[in-house]
């Protein structure tokens, strides 16, 4: 039987003014903070994808974010239980890292624009991420955040 492939995702880690990072909590998972993320649409190029995510989960318009980099970093996992929508197509996903500005306001965050899949977001110091982040995200976290810090010169 052939293998399911990884499912291609884009991760990003959206900095304000102040260097801090948005983390979201998952919506109805109490407790499950995470970087915004989303699967990839082969018809959109990487930076369309991670725009189109950003907007969709965050409720801001596309102008509120810029591209900054594509990290080097990247990570796969396996899903234990896959979501249904993954069910019989992706065995897990395969993310790429991306650096993005928030160039807006927090006001223009939105959660409920569209379905949410955020409940509740706050800006996060790298440390924070650390001690907030899932432990099942946090390990494909680790190298893009030290690549963050880097980035900032923190």
């Amino acid at each position: 039987m052939k293998q399911l492939p990884l499912r291609p995702n884009v991760c990003m880690l959206v900095f304000n003014r102040e260097k801090k990072l948005f983390l979201g909590e998952r919506h109805g998972e109490p407790g499950v903070w995470q970087f915004p993320q989303g699967g990839v649409e082969p018809e959109l190029s990487p930076e369309e994808n991670v725009i189109k995510e950003l907007n969709e989960e965050l409720g801001a318009g596309p102008d509120k974010f810029k591209v900054v980099k594509k990290l080097a970093c990247t990570h796969e996992y396996e899903w234990k239980e896959p979501p249904e929508y993954a069910r019989r197509r992706w065995r897990g996903q395969s993310q790429t890292f991306w650096l993005v500005e928030f160039v807006g306001q927090d006001s223009d965050i939105d959660l409920k624009r569209f379905e949410p899949e955020l409940m509740s977001w706050r800006w996060c110091t790298p440390a924070e991420v650390r001690c907030l982040a899932e432990p099942k995200r946090l390990p494909g976290y680790l190298k893009a955040l030290k690549e963050f810090e880097e980035f900032q010169g923190l």
